[in-house]
C-alpha cells in the first residue's frame, strides 16, 4: 500500500501520503534508543534483585542445624573437633568401662592380679595395618560395639566427648566378646594368636607355717595349664591366617609371669601369647 485510509465523520475517505524514508528512518531510531532504554533499565532492575537474594542471609534448614550442633559436640581432651574421632591403621577406640568386671554373669577380675586388664566397649576401629613387605591389610580382630578386655597399661589415654577412652592397637586385644553378652567363658574368644589357658593357683606355706592365699605372692603363680580356647592365629605377609600351634584339651607350658590374670565363672585363667608358650603335651 502507498497510503493510509482513514474514515472521517463525513465518512469520506482521505488519503494520506506514505511516510518519506527520512521520517521511517528516523522513527525507527527513536523507537529503537526507547527500546534499549527500556531493556537496560529492566536488567538491571534484576541484577539488583538477585545481588539482594544473594546478599541476603540464608536461613538455616532445621536438620543443618542439629548437624552443626552435633559437629560443635566432638570434644577431644576437651578441645573442640569437627567431626567423630576415626582411628587410623590397626588403633581401636575404645570407651573405659571397668563396670564390667563384675557382671550379672559373674565374672570378675582378680584383685590380686600383679597387672589387672581393663575392659571397654569398642567406639571405633581402623581399618587394619597393611603388611609393610607385600602391602597386604591384616584385618581388625573386632568392630564397633564389641567388649574387649586389655592391658590395663596398654595404649593411650584420651578424653574423647568428655569421656576416658583408650586408643590400644588390636595387638594390646586379649579377649573379646559381643556387645550384648556378658563376659562368660562360652561367649568369650581369643583374637590372633591368643591361647586362654585354664591354671589352677595352690596356697603357700611359709616357713612359720602362715598360708598365703593365691595371688598373693608371685611364687604362687603358675606357669603351666591346660588350653582352653585358641585365636584364629596372626596373619602372615599374604594375608593368610597362620595356624595356632596348639588346640583346646592340650597341656601348655608358658614362660614365668607371661600372660594376663582373668576369672571366669570363678575359676582362674590366663591369656598368653604363643611366643610365650615353650612346650605341649597332650593328658
Amino acid at each position: 500500500k502507498t497510503s493510509i485510509e482513514l474514515a472521517t465523520q463525513s465518512s469520506s475517505k482521505v488519503l494520506i501520503p506514505s511516510p518519506t524514508r527520512i521520517e521511517r528512518t528516523r522513527a525507527t531510531k527513536s523507537m529503537s534508543a526507547g527500546s534499549r532504554r527500556h531493556a537496560r533499565t529492566g536488567l538491571l532492575a534484576v541484577l539488583a534483585t538477585r545481588a539482594s537474594t544473594l546478599l541476603a542471609p540464608t536461613p538455616t534448614p532445621r536438620g543443618a542445624r542439629r548437624l552443626v550442633r552435633a559437629q560443635e559436640s566432638y570434644t577431644l581432651d576437651d578441645v573442640p573437633i569437627g567431626s567423630p574421632l576415626e582411628p587410623v591403621s590397626n588403633y581401636i577406640l575404645v570407651k573405659i568401662d571397668d563396670g564390667i568386671d563384675a557382671t550379672k554373669g559373674g565374672v570378675f577380675l582378680p584383685d590380686q592380679a600383679k597387672e589387672k586388664p581393663s575392659a571397654g566397649i569398642v567406639v571405633a576401629a581402623g581399618p587394619g595395618l597393611a603388611h609393610p613387605d607385600t602391602g597386604v591389610v591384616i584385618p581388625m580382630p573386632v568392630a564397633a560395639g564389641d567388649k574387649v578386655l586389655y592391658g590395663k597399661f596398654d595404649g593411650t589415654s584420651v578424653k574423647y566427648c568428655g569421656v576416658d577412652h583408650q586408643l590400644i592397637k588390636d595387638s594390646d586385644v586379649l579377649l573379646a566378646w559381643g556387645g550384648d553378652d556378658a563376659m562368660a567363658l562360652d561367649a568369650v574368644r581369643c583374637v590372633s594368636d591368643n591361647v586362654l589357658v585354664s591354671v589352677t593357683k595352690v596356697e603357700e606355706e611359709t616357713a612359720s607355717g602362715i598360708a598365703l592365699a593365691a595371688g598373693v605372692s608371685e611364687q604362687t603363680r603358675t606357669s603351666a595349664g591346660t588350653v582352653v580356647k585358641v585365636g584364629e592365629g596372626r596373619i602372615a605377609a599374604n594375608g593368610a591366617a597362620v595356624p595356632v600351634p596348639v588346640v583346646p584339651g592340650e597341656s601348655v607350658k608358658f614362660r614365668d609371669y607371661a600372660g594376663a590374670d582373668v576369672k571366669l565363672e570363678g575359676d582362674d585363667y590366663i591369656v598368653v601369647r604363643i611366643p610365650d608358650c615353650l612346650a605341649k603335651w597332650s593328658a
